[in-house]
């Protein structure tokens, strides 16, 4: 099958971890981001863009499939993608040239990321600059077909280390001794996570910075991809930018992380597209990443798998109406153990139950102990002999909790936001937020019709609970501890 002539070409960049204010065009004035300001300026800003899972693999998997994660099986960082079709599966079935770049492990060949792509590069970790010179090496040939290429850039994930050599460099002293200690092992990654010895909420003014100065840098590489592209490809084509997720620094209690809930900070993700027919402007309603695929193959002129969750923006990049109107997501699991907020922390070979004090932990050989939270937040000191009803009343949460279950949900409107939090009595705990009020409170009392519109929407949705609590390789395990998941 050959693509139609003068198909325009797709350019898709997803920068890993991306807080959807912290660029100049979102209005954050200490942001150093002219290129992708400038791409925001001629193309389409979704102001309210979410992630359906704030954590790499699932976020992607849903922008590649068009797929809520429970339709398309990856529920977690690391999982692999189930049986389905793929933005590049089916662009490569209609004649396409399919190129991508990835910076991160997991998101890969291993977890099915390269499926439909004719060239996949991986390069774990890689700057900025090298991924956009890897990408940019595959799309200098072959003019006879319309070439879609994905290229994703690893910063700025924590730990933030701008690259010496880019636009911004700064001291931040604070923030660099904590990332310092983190990585001699004097300071464990949950206890800078929770805040435990308030050295994270103590650097956050200076790794914000850092944060910034590596938005930067990505933001320096694609301003060299957007040119080089347009020079080698022409300019007539589309572009989106988009990100996996955010990242909490400090919101909900959690920093220099993401994924254990679904804070606007993780779960609100930047969109831009750019390209015929696109009418430049703000758009401040529900937009979702699983809404790329069916958008995309629109364009190309390519069928839609019948199966699909996501909407074609199309009309609305038009400036007109359609659309979702709603967003679902839920959050990953607390995948450390030692973060205690969660009603359940951890994985299948080391994992606790929570209450407001004290924790009952399991290693992976199946011992059983609890421990204080307040005074021994390492896990040192079994109480289980000396507190036993606190011990059962932990095992009847475990029974209603298995590992990696308890995960926040949400729905979102163009103006609200309802969130479903696990209870350790096994039910969840709703509230309702006005996107408007920004002293978020619930306000659940005062608009009962919203309420029950979105309580109606997410019994509708219905992502079962999952039971992703199996053993990890330990391959698996050093993937995730080398960025930060796990310890």
């Amino acid at each position: 099958m050959q693509p139609a002539p003068g198909v325009p070409e797709i350019l898709v960049i997803t920068v890993d971890t991306l807080r959807a204010d912290r660029l100049g065009f979102a209005g954050h004035t200490a942001a150093h981001t002219p290129n992708l300001d400038a791409l925001a300026h001629t193309g389409r800003w979704f102001s309210q863009a979410t992630t359906p899972l704030p954590r790499t693999t699932p976020a992607l998997a849903s922008l590649h499939t068009g797929l809520w994660p429970h339709h398309h099986g990856a529920r977690e960082v690391g999982d692999t993608i189930g049986p389905a079709d793929t933005v590049a599966s089916r662009l490569a079935a209609a004649g396409w040239r399919t190129l991508a770049a990835s910076a991160m492990q997991v998101a890969g060949p291993e977890q099915g990321m390269d499926r439909g792509f004719d060239t996949f590069h991986l390069a774990h970790d890689a700057r900025a600059d090298d991924l956009t010179s890897a990408a940019l090496a595959m799309v200098r040939s072959d003019r006879d077909r319309p070439t879609f290429l994905w290229v994703h850039y690893a910063d700025p994930h924590f730990p933030y280390l701008p690259p010496a050599g880019g636009p911004l460099n700064p001291d931040a002293p604070r923030c660099r001794r904590l990332i310092e200690a983190i990585e001699d092992r004097r300071i464990r990654r949950a206890a800078v996570y929770a805040d435990r010895s308030g050295r994270a909420s103590d650097a956050l003014a200076d790794c914000r910075q850092l944060y910034d100065a590596e938005i930067a840098a990505v933001d320096h590489a694609i301003g060299t991809l957007l040119a080089e592209w347009r020079r080698a490809r022409g300019t007539d084509g589309w572009t989106v930018l988009s990100a996996d997720h955010g990242e909490n620094q400090g919101e909900d209690g959690l920093f220099y992380e993401h994924g254990p809930n679904v804070h606007d900070a993780s779960l609100v993700v930047p969109l831009v597209i750019a390209g015929p027919g696109v009418q430049p402007g703000r758009d401040d309603g529900v937009a979702r990443l699983e809404d790329l695929l069916p958008t995309a193959l629109g364009w190309a002129g390519v069928a839609p798998p019948q199966t699909l969750d996501g909407v074609d923006l199309r009309p609305r990049l038009a400036g007109g109406e359609g659309g979702p109107t709603l967003a679902f997501a839920e959050s990953g699991s607390a995948l450390h153990a030692t973060l205690f907020d969660y009603v359940v922390s951890g994985r299948a070979r080391m994992y606790c139950v929570n209450g407001p004090r004290y924790s009952l932990c399991r290693s992976r050989r199946g011992e059983q102990t609890l421990h204080d939270q307040r005074s021994d937040p390492d896990l040192k000191h079994d109480l289980s002999a000396t507190l036993p009803q606190v011990v059962a009343e932990l095992q009847a949460v475990e029974k209603r909790w298995p590992p990696e279950s308890a995960r926040q949900r949400t729905v979102r409107s163009a103006h609200f936001k309802l969130v479903a939090t696990p209870h350790s009595s096994g039910e969840y705990r709703t509230a309702l937020y006005d996107l408007s009020d920004p002293a978020g409170r619930d306000v659940s009392d005062e608009q009962p019709e919203v309420l029950a519109r979105l309580l109606d929407a997410m019994d509708v949705w219905d992502a079962p609970t999952p039971q992703t609590g199996a053993e990890r390789s330990d391959e698996e395990l050093q993937m995730l501890r080398e960025l930060g998941y796990v310890e």
